[in-house]
């Protein structure tokens, strides 16, 4: 195991994919900054502390467009290049490979979280400047709120890794990138417009729209650090019927290991290599 996370680990060092997606991701971050900063009831919520929750917010929404795309071209080009044939005939067990990859996939999302926060920070500086704002909001930082950072840091962790494992295992199952990735990303667009429609027609159907996985993702990191965003703002509203963050985990947790299971399956018994 220890040999292919480092394999896994130089491959995600030395490709350039994943720093592309991280400043993409955190360019946009800079913009929806940028948007939001000229609002002034929202701009509080930019200032540091309180702009690392709003970074982390924003970083959850983004992670439905970007991350897939990592998750599905890191399986799916192995068996498109063939370098799985590679990996194989040095006699890996095949469960450990898919575990050693996903693990180190979900390590580099955690730096990349760091880095965004950074870039966020520095931003919320930028906007704190020209504003006329303190650089850091006095009477915020406490061990409560950085509890409450931590937490955010997770959530918006478990949900990034929940889309990048989504296309993983799409990419890895059909043995495609291009699969893993349209798989990925057309579902939470799929998820959106099913959602209206099942929300539309009442009933048995809205109950099963709110079992999306897109309604958990979508809903789990605000109900985390809504409590340290200012009230009323728009990143600090939480709907009435919103899931719990007990229900969005348990139910992304049992998506994730169902997704698992299909996956080691088919890595396991099927001619990954053909």
């Amino acid at each position: 195991m220890i040999r292919i996370m480092s394999m896994e680990w130089l491959k995600l060092t030395r490709r350039w994919m994943p720093r592309i997606l991280i400043v993409m991701v955190a360019g946009l971050t800079v913009v929806a900054f940028w948007g939001e900063a000229t609002r002034s009831a929202e701009r509080m919520n930019l200032l540091m502390p309180r702009g690392w929750l709003a970074a982390l917010t924003l970083c959850s929404f983004f992670a439905a467009f970007f991350w897939p795309v990592l998750g599905g071209s890191w399986a799916g080009n192995e068996y498109g290049w063939g370098t799985i044939r590679t990996i194989l005939t040095r006699r890996p067990y095949r469960i450990e490979q898919v575990i050693g990859a996903l693990a180190m996939l979900f390590i580099g999302l955690a730096i990349a979280l760091i880095v965004l926060l950074l870039v966020a920070s520095a931003a919320g500086i930028v906007i704190a400047v020209l504003t006329g704002n303190h650089l850091f909001v006095s009477g915020v930082m406490s061990g409560s709120f950085a509890l409450l950072v931590l937490k955010g840091f997770l959530a918006a962790w478990y949900v990034s890794a929940f889309y990048l494992f989504l296309a993983y295992a799409a990419a890895t199952i059909f043995r495609s990138a291009a699969v893993g990735i349209g798989f990925g990303i057309g579902a939470t667009f799929a998820q959106v417009i099913l959602f209206r429609i099942f929300e539309g027609l009442g009933g048995v159907w809205e109950t099963i729209a709110k079992h999306f996985p897109f309604e958990y993702t979508n809903n789990l990191i605000t109900e985390v650090v809504h409590g340290g965003l200012v009230s009323g703002t728009d990143l600090a509203s939480v709907g009435a019927n919103s899931p719990s963050i007990s229900d969005s985990f348990i139910w992304l947790t049992l998506y994730s290991v169902i997704l698992l299971a299909i996956t080691l399956y088919a890595v396991r018994t099927r001619d990954v290599t053909a």
